[in-house]
């Protein structure tokens, strides 16, 4: 090889060479028309219609209907680059960011795919789980859960164009918890109604604490009044309701619901409420608590505490409570211990008649100690022991107090039990016995007394059954089941007026008495296409007693001189169709022929916001009372609803309700007027979705 032809391979390599392209500037294009291969790592991939990728930095850069996945999250944007050495992801144009139901649109988003923490510009965020829409110029996402808004708007509404909005300088939401806002306006449509410097609420549908939404409203009794209510959730099987009521008539009550559950099923709540009343310038309040304790499935407790600070306090304040009509306030605690066929219980009860003067002659239980047997088989015989028995310690101010035990051992015999015929006879006696203390000007003075009454019985019965085909739409069968019965009962006829009589169960009533019964039941099979169900129709039982001795003594009817025959009562319960259910029961007197007590009811639910309902009573001519319900949501959006209470032995309208519901898909109104004698209320309620609610 020449010196010349050398020097031009020399020449053409150094040109070579000074033309090739930079190393720190090599990147990886694929030629047009072929497949893009996707990029992938641990926990990220890629596919986009261009992808290239710098071979110095790793910055990977997709254009074109880009779709990142990683870890459960869906990102798609228009154009995105990545960085596989700082784990930092940069997307623009049509970003839609979504994990689970959360979803994220924008126009710019900026991301640390190792923390999850991104930001948005121009974001709109929407949670279906709570309803939630954000908007916002500015939105920090902490995980997936927890997010900042900045310049944002709030609403549960469909967008564009939402009923109500808050709108909020900086809005802080945990959509498994609550959002907390500042310099927050509420809007209806766009027009501003609304300034809070401060505002915290619920933002999902399960409990969570957070200000709900209040309650205003106006009465004759306590002017104009504002109830602001604010929900706690302690722990998930706790929780705490805080009111504030302000009345402009009887001044600033406060209340309190504390609610909780614990082990095997035990829970209760505790319940207060007080104001300084400024009608009587005195403090009023009441005080609730129940709790129920279940230590085994033979063993539980079960308390009740009811006080209030005057007679009056529940006719007044009563709402609160939902019972303005309370008798009586009772304090009390039930202890049962059960184990095959025995039980033991304990009792207290601390009694307070609020339609009494004072409280000296109410009878309080301090306590009471029970056993029970039931059908305890003896000897292998077809011979059973059942025993009721009590040891009752009784006492009150005013009138005569003591100790009482009461004991009624029995035995029954089946003596035969055929598929036709079932007997049984038994005998027992009732055993009492007291200490009396009574006061007189000697001082006190203690005296005892006691009682045994005999009592024997026999029952009969028989079921008479047939079932009948049908075609009724999708009733096919129909069982129809009558149980006839005879019993007689025996107590001796005895004086009892030298015992103390504290309650009912220190008079035992004679009885030589026959009884006479019959039940009808009717029992249905309904058949849609491949659904079978078996409903009860109707329960009518018929029932009568003649009194051999020739008087009719019983609770209701005391005592009635020659007239044999009891009443002749009636119970029904009949259900026309699935939906609708008529009651009534009744006693019928034969001898004045007329009704001396009837109850009467029917009520029509067709489960889709629709229901009516009436229940009349009457009683031996002394009370008589009427009671109806009506809701009905066929005037949509409205939701109507009236109920009504009224007496007619007092010629008094009890109580009535007019209320009317507006419903719209994320927010409602509810107007109500309350008329009871002496006062009349006017409420308004609103519910936005998905805000203020527990």
């Amino acid at each position: 090889m020449d010196s010349m032809t050398l020097t031009h391979y020399i020449l053409i390599f150094f040109l070579l060479c000074c033309w090739a392209p930079s190393a720190e500037a090599a990147e990886v294009v694929e030629p047009a028309g072929t497949t893009v291969s996707p990029f992938a790592d641990e926990n990220i991939h890629i596919n986009a219609d261009r992808m290239s990728q710098n071979q110095t930095d790793g910055m990977v850069t997709a254009e074109g209907n880009v779709v990142v996945l990683s870890q459960g999250m869906n990102l798609r944007a228009d154009q995105v680059r990545y960085s596989a050495t700082t784990h930092m992801m940069y997307a623009t144009g049509s970003v839609v960011l979504s994990k689970g139901p959360t979803l994220l649109k924008g126009k710019t988003l900026v991301m640390n795919m190792d923390t999850g923490m991104a930001e948005m510009d121009a974001t709109l965020l929407t949670a279906p789980d709570s309803g939630m829409t954000i908007s916002s110029e500015k939105l920090v996402r902490i995980n997936e859960n927890e997010f900042t808004a900045l310049s944002s708007e709030l609403t549960t509404c469909d967008m564009p164009d939402p009923s109500w909005k808050l709108g909020a300088d900086k809005l802080k939401v945990n959509l498994l918890g609550y959002a907390t806002g500042h310099n927050v306006i509420f809007y209806v449509k766009n027009t501003p109604v609304l300034y809070l410097p401060w505002i915290a609420f619920p933002v999902v549908l399960e409990k969570q604490t957070g200000l709900l939404l209040p309650r205003v409203g106006r009465s004759t009794s306590k002017g104009v009044q504002l109830d602001i209510p604010v929900y706690l959730v302690i722990s998930p099987s706790q929780d705490l309701l805080l009111d504030l009521d302000l009345m402009s008539r009887r001044g600033v009550g406060t209340g309190a619901d504390y609610r909780y559950i614990r082990t095997r099923g035990s829970e209760g709540h505790v319940s207060g409420y007080q104001v300084y009343d400024q009608t009587e310038n005195r403090w009023r309040w009441q005080l609730a608590q129940e709790h129920k304790e279940i230590f085994s499935n033979s063993a539980n407790l079960r308390m009740t505490v009811n006080g209030t600070s005057d007679r009056a306090f529940s006719s007044e304040f009563g709402e609160k409570s939902g019972d303005y009509n309370r008798q009586s306030n009772d304090s009390t605690i039930n202890t049962l211990n059960t184990w095959q066929n025995y039980a033991v219980t304990s009792y207290m009860r601390y009694n307070v008649d609020l339609y009494a003067a004072d409280n000296r002659a109410t009878l309080q239980t301090l306590p009471s100690l029970g056993v029970s047997a039931v059908r305890d088989s003896l000897f292998s015989l077809p011979l059973y022991f059942d025993l009721d028995g009590s040891v009752d310690n009784l006492y009150r101010e005013a009138a005569p107090s003591g100790q009482r035990l009461q004991l009624f051992p029995r035995i029954t015999l089946l003596p035969f039990r055929s598929g036709l015929v079932q007997t049984s006879l038994f005998a027992g006696a009732h055993v009492r016995g007291y200490v009396t203390n009574t006061h007189d000007s000697a001082g006190n003075v203690q005296a005892r007394d006691g009682d045994l009454l005999p009592e024997a019985g026999i029952r009969m019965s028989t079921s008479l059954t047939r079932i009948y085909n049908t075609e009724f739409s999708s009733l096919k069968k129909i069982r129809h089941e009558i149980v006839p019965e005879l019993s007689y009962g025996f107590i001796q006829e005895r004086d009892q007026r030298r015992l103390p009589l504290y309650d009912y169960t220190d008079r035992m009533i004679h009885q030589n008495m026959l009884s006479l019964s019959a039940t009808s039941m009717l029992n249905g099979k309904f058949v849609s296409g491949d659904a079978t169900e078996y409903r009860e129709l109707s329960r009518l039982k018929l029932e009568a007693r003649y009194s051999i001795s020739g008087e009719q003594r019983d609770l209701l009817t005391l005592v009635a001189s020659q007239h044999p025959w009891s009443d002749l009562i009636l119970e029904s319960e009949t259900w026309v169709t699935k939906l609708l259910r008529l009651t009534f029961d009744a006693r019928y007197d034969l001898y004045d022929n007329r009704l001396s007590t009837a109850v009467v009811g029917s009520e029509y639910d067709d489960r889709k916001g629709n229901l009516i309902g009436v229940g009349y009573q009457l009683a031996r001519n002394e009370v008589e009372y009427l009671e109806g319900h009506l809701s009905t949501s066929m005037i949509k959006p409205l939701n109507l609803s009236y109920m009504v209470r009224y007496s007619f032995d007092g010629n008094t309208l009890l109580e009535s309700v007019y209320a009317a519901e507006y419903r719209h898909k994320c927010w409602s109104v509810n107007l109500a007027v309350h008329q009871r004698p002496g006062n009349q209320a006017y409420t308004i309620n609103f519910t936005l979705a998905g805000l203020g609610s527990k």
